[in-house]
C-alpha cells in the first residue's frame, strides 16, 4: 500500500495542464504532511499512506519543473546553431534518413538553450553525415525546434513521449564544412562494445534466416526488421517479444541464476561459503545488467533491471519478500529513478504483467505439472494485461495469450540465449558464433507459421477506444475471474469486463446537425464529418514511411475515440500524398460504404466513384453537395480536387482541398458557396484563397491544415491578412492541434474544441 500511495502521489500530477507554482506545491505538501501526521493519531496507515502520496507529488513536480526548464528558446527555433557534444545511442538507418539522439554540452550562440546543460536531442540526418557511432563526440550545425507533435483525440501523444525520454529538442543536421568529429568513441564506453558487436552482427547475419531480428534481441535495435513481419507481432499480441523487453531481462536474470545455482551446489565448498541461492541471485543480477547494457540501459530495460535488482537483493539478503512486497519495493525504486515512467505504456504492462504472475501463483497447484503451471501463467498475463493494451494502443489480440503459449517459450528460452550466446563468441570464435546465431534465427521459422494461423482466427484483433472507467473495472473483474481456488462467485467477474466489449459513445449530434474535426496530420488533411447516424471522412493524410502514415497514426484513433463503428463514406480529393497517401490502412480498418475520387486513376484503380458538380445526398436531415470538379476538369491537379458542401440547421462547412485560384473562380461564378466554416484552400498557399472567392463564402470560421514551421510557409502571410481584412477567424492544425466545429450555444456553427489547448497537460508545447 505505501508503493501505492507513492504512485497515486506521482500520478496526481500527470492530468494537469501547467504545473503548480513552487509556492502553491510547498504549501500542499506541508499541508497534507501535517495532516497525515494529525491523522496518525487516529489510524496509524492511513495517515501514513497521505504523506506518501504528497511526497510522491513532491518528487514528480520538482523533476517535471527540472526537465521543463531545459529547452531550446522559441526565437532561435529553424536556424543554425552550432552543438557539440556525444551521440547518445546506437544511431538508427530508417528509409531515407539517420536518426540518433544527441547530448548538447554547449551551443553557439549560448543564449539558444535555456536552462542547464547537457541537453538532450533528438537529430536526423538527411544525408549530410555518413557515418556516425554512438559514443562518439561532434560538432554539428543543427536546426532545431521544441518538442512538438500531432494532437489528436485518443492518438498518441509524441510530446509526451520526448518529455518521458529526456529529450527537449528535436531537429535536423544541415550540411555544412563546420560538421566534425572531435573525438572517437572512448574504448571503456559501453557505446563502443555495442558499435563493434552491431558492426559484427550485419557481417554475419547476412546469410542468417530472420538476421534482422537478432539485433532487435541482442542489442535492442529493431530498425530492420521488415514492416510486415512487425504487423503480424502486433496483430497477435507478441511484438514485445522482439525487442528487449522486461521479460527477456526476467528470462536470462533467471536463466543465469538458475544454472549459477545449480553448479554453485555441487561444490560443496562453495555453498559452505555462500549459499547457492545467494549466489544465483548475485549471478541473475550481473546478467541481468550486462543485457541491459547490450539494449543501452532504454528506460524499458532500466526499469526491468530495477526490479531484478529488488528480487535479487531480497534474496541476497535472506529476506523472503512476498510477491506483492517484492513488487512494491521495485515500484518504490522505479519511481525515485524515473517519476515519468508513468507517462510510458511499457511501465504499466511490466507492473501489470509481473502483478498478474503474482496473482497467477498466488495459490499453490500441488501435483500440476510445471508446463501447465506455466501454461497457466501466460494465459493470466495475456488476459490480465489485455484491458490496459486496449487503452493504451486502442487495439488488443484476443488470441496473444494462445500465440504466446508458443511464442513466449521458443524466444524466450531458445532464441535469446543463442543469440547472446552467438553474440559473446563473435569476437573470439567467429565460426562458432556464425553457427549459434544461424540456429537462433532458424529457430524463428518455427514462429511465424504459428502466429499466422493465431492471425487468421475470427476475432483475432481487437480495436476499441474503452474508458477508463470500463477498464478498471475489467481490470477488477479479472482479476476477481482469475482468482485463486476458493474465491467465491469467481465467474461473476466477467460482469465487470461487458463495460469493456461495447465500444465508446461518441458525442451526440442531433438529427439536421453536423459536427466536423480537421485532424492535425501535419502537412496534409484528413477532416471527420458526423451526423446524427453517419460519418464520413475527407481526405486520409500522408504516408510517410513504411511503418509510419496519418491514418494509423491520427485517423483511425480519433474515429474510435468518436464511437465511430462504421464508414458511410470516404472522400479522397486528389491522389497527392499529403491527401490520399494513407488509404490504404484507413480502407482496411474502416470499409467505406461510398468511395468518392476527384482523381480518375485512383477511382479506377479503387472502384470509386467521381466527385462531380451536382451530386448532392441527405444524411439525418444534413444536405452534401459536390460543387467541384465538373467534367472536363480531369487533368487540372490541385484545381480537379473534389470540393465538399455540408449544411444542416446549423450553418455550412465547405471543404476546397487543394483548389487554386483558376478552380476558385469556377466556384465564385457558379454561385452557392456561402458557409459559416471554410476549409483554407491548398493549405493557405499564395496561389489561393483569392479576394473573389473569400468574397463569395462569406466565411466565420476559416481553418487551415499546416504542419509546424512548415518549409513553404503555409499559411502564407499574404493569404493571412485577406481574412484578417475580412474579420475572419483563422484558426490552422500547427497551433491548435485538431480542431473541432460544429453547432454553438446561440445555434450557429462555433469552434468547439482545440485539442492542443481544451487537452493540454504540463508537457505541451504551445504557440
Amino acid at each position: 500500500m505505501a508503493a501505492l500511495a507513492f504512485l497515486i502521489g506521482v500520478m496526481a500530477l500527470q492530468p494537469l495542464a501547467t504545473l503548480p507554482a513552487p509556492t502553491l506545491v510547498a504549501a500542499c505538501t506541508v499541508f497534507l504532511a501535517s495532516s497525515g501526521w494529525v491523522l496518525r493519531r487516529v489510524a496509524a496507515g492511513a495517515g501514513g499512506l497521505l504523506v506518501l502520496a504528497a511526497l510522491g507529488f513532491g518528487w514528480a513536480w520538482g523533476a517535471a519543473h527540472c526537465r521543463l526548464q531545459q529547452g531550446v528558446a522559441p526565437d532561435f527555433e529553424g536556424r543554425d546553431l552550432v552543438v557539440t557534444g556525444r551521440v547518445a545511442d546506437l544511431p538508427q538507418r530508417l528509409e531515407r534518413r539517420l536518426r540518433f539522439v544527441f547530448d548538447a554540452e554547449s551551443v553557439e550562440p549560448e543564449a539558444a538553450f535555456v536552462g542547464s546543460l547537457p541537453l538532450r536531442l533528438r537529430l536526423n540526418s538527411y544525408g549530410a553525415l555518413d557515418q556516425l557511432q554512438a559514443g562518439e563526440r561532434w560538432r554539428l550545425v543543427v536546426r532545431l525546434k521544441r518538442p512538438r507533435g500531432w494532437r489528436n483525440p485518443r492518438a498518441f501523444d509524441y510530446e509526451r513521449w520526448l518529455f518521458a525520454n529526456g529529450i527537449r529538442a528535436t531537429g535536423y543536421v544541415r550540411r555544412d564544412a563546420r560538421n566534425r568529429r572531435l573525438a572517437p568513441v572512448p574504448a571503456w564506453l559501453g557505446g563502443a562494445w555495442r558499435e563493434r558487436l552491431r558492426a559484427g552482427l550485419a557481417r554475419v547475419l547476412e546469410a542468417v534466416p530472420n538476421g534482422a531480428f537478432l539485433p532487435a534481441l541482442v542489442l535492442g535495435d529493431r530498425s530492420g526488421i521488415p514492416a510486415e513481419r512487425w504487423a503480424l507481432l502486433t496483430a497477435t499480441g507478441t511484438n514485445h517479444l522482439l525487442a528487449i523487453s522486461g521479460l527477456h531481462i526476467g528470462l536470462v536474470a533467471g536463466l543465469a541464476g538458475a544454472l549459477v545455482a545449480w553448479l554453485w551446489r555441487r561444490v560443496p565448498a562453495l555453498v559452505l561459503g555462500f549459499a547457492a541461492q545467494r549466489a544465483g541471485a548475485v549471478a541473475g543480477v550481473g546478467a541481468a545488467g550486462l543485457y541491459a547494457t547490450l539494449a543501452g540501459w532504454a528506460l524499458p530495460t532500466q526499469r526491468a533491471f530495477v526490479m531484478v535488482v529488488a528480487v535479487g537483493g531480497a534474496l541476497l539478503l535472506g529476506r523472503g519478500l512476498r510477491p506483492g512486497r517484492s513488487l512494491s519495493l521495485a515500484l518504490f525504486a522505479v519511481l525515485l529513478l524515473d517519476p515519468f515512467a508513468v507517462l510510458s505504456p511499457g511501465f504499466w504492462l511490466s507492473f501489470g504483467a509481473v502483478a498478474a504472475i503474482a496473482w497467477a501463483l498466488a495459490a499453490p497447484r500441488g501435483g500440476q505439472r510445471r508446463w501447465l503451471q506455466a501454461g497457466w501463467v501466460s494465459i493470466v498475463v495475456g488476459v490480465g494485461v489485455l484491458p490496459l493494451t486496449l487503452w493504451f494502443f486502442q487495439r488488443a489480440a484476443p488470441w496473444g495469450p494462445v500465440a504466446n503459449l508458443w511464442a513466449v517459450p521458443l524466444v524466450g528460452l531458445v532464441t535469446v540465449p543463442l543469440a547472446l550466446a552467438g553474440t559473446a563468441l563473435l569476437p573470439v570464435w567467429e565460426a562458432a558464433a556464425r553457427g549459434l546465431l544461424w540456429v537462433a534465427g532458424g529457430s524463428l521459422d518455427l514462429l511465424w507459421p504459428v502466429l499466422e494461423v493465431v492471425r487468421g482466427l475470427p476475432g483475432a484483433e481487437w480495436s476499441a477506444a474503452p474508458s477508463v472507467w470500463s477498464v478498471m473495472l475489467a481490470l477488477a473483474g479479472l482479476a476477481w475471474l482469475l482468482a485463486p481456488r476458493g474465491w467465491p462467485a469467481r465467474p461473476m467477474g466477467l460482469v465487470l469486463c461487458v463495460p469493456l466489449l461495447w465500444p465508446r459513445p461518441g458525442e451526440e449530434v442531433a438529427p439536421g446537425q453536423w459536427r466536423a474535426t480537421m485532424l492535425d496530420v501535419g502537412q496534409g488533411l484528413s477532416v471527420v464529418v458526423r451526423t446524427a447516424r453517419h460519418s464520413l471522412v475527407f481526405d486520409t493524410g500522408a504516408r510517410f514511411s513504411a511503418r509510419f502514415n496519418a491514418a494509423e497514426a491520427a485517423v483511425i484513433p480519433a474515429l474510435r475515440a468518436m464511437g465511430v463503428r462504421r464508414l458511410d463514406a470516404l472522400v479522397v480529393s486528389h491522389a497527392d500524398n499529403d491527401h490520399a497517401g494513407a488509404l490504404e490502412p484507413l480502407l482496411a480498418a474502416y470499409p467505406p460504404r461510398m468511395l468518392w475520387s476527384g482523381d480518375a486513376r485512383l477511382a479506377r484503380r479503387l472502384g470509386a466513384r467521381r466527385c462531380r458538380k451536382g451530386t448532392v445526398w441527405r444524411w439525418d436531415g444534413v444536405a452534401f453537395a459536390f460543387l467541384h470538379p465538373p467534367p472536363g476538369w480531369e487533368s487540372r491537379e490541385n484545381d480537379a480536387a473534389c470540393v465538399l458542401r455540408i449544411s444542416g440547421m446549423t450553418g455550412a462547412l465547405l471543404l476546397t482541398s487543394d483548389v487554386e485560384r483558376s478552380a476558385e473562380a469556377h466556384l465564385a461564378a457558379a454561385g452557392g458557396l456561402g458557409a459559416d466554416v471554410l476549409q483554407v484552400p491548398h493549405h493557405g498557399s499564395a496561389t489561393s484563397s483569392s479576394e473573389a472567392f473569400l468574397d463569395a463564402v462569406r466565411p466565420r470560421v476559416a481553418l487551415v491544415s499546416s504542419g509546424y514551421r512548415n518549409r513553404w510557409g503555409f499559411p502564407r502571410p499574404e493569404v493571412l491578412q485577406r481574412y484578417a481584412r475580412r474579420g475572419i477567424t483563422v484558426l490552422d492544425t500547427a497551433a491548435n492541434g485538431a480542431i473541432t466545429v460544429g453547432p454553438g450555444a446561440d445555434g450557429r456553427s462555433a469552434v468547439l474544441r482545440r485539442e492542443r489547448f481544451d487537452a493540454r497537460r504540463y508537457w505541451t508545447t504551445l504557440p
